[in-house]
């Protein structure tokens, strides 16, 4: 019971975390001044299951302004719009929810 109310959980995190970039992403992309400075960045994740590997990394490439680009054991490499953007991917809200659902 608690695995299906931590999967809610997530997915209207998830929302508002995609609602959000969006909303950055849009300010990037209208503003007259291009304010980007992409880096590509490396973390390892605590998460032990492949399924809930993959459910990281596809949610990171679904928020905007991040996309996974290898996913390979333990280690995301995730290209970034901007820097403030890699600063939230470790330990990340998605992970942490993630985490807790492997518990169940």
């Amino acid at each position: 019971m608690k695995k299906i109310a931590y999967s809610i959980q997530y997915l209207f995190i998830l929302i508002i975390e995609v609602i959000k970039a969006n909303i950055d992403v849009a300010k990037i992309v209208l503003s007259p001044k291009i304010d980007i400075d992409p880096v590509v960045i490396e973390f390892k994740t605590k998460l032990k299951t492949d399924l809930t590997k993959t459910i990281l990394a596809n949610s990171i490439t679904l928020t905007p302004g991040t996309i996974t680009m290898i996913m390979e054991n333990d280690v995301y490499t995730v290209h970034c719009l901007k820097r403030e953007f890699a600063d939230s991917l470790a330990n990340s809200k998605f992970e942490n929810i993630l985490l807790k659902i492997e518990e169940q």
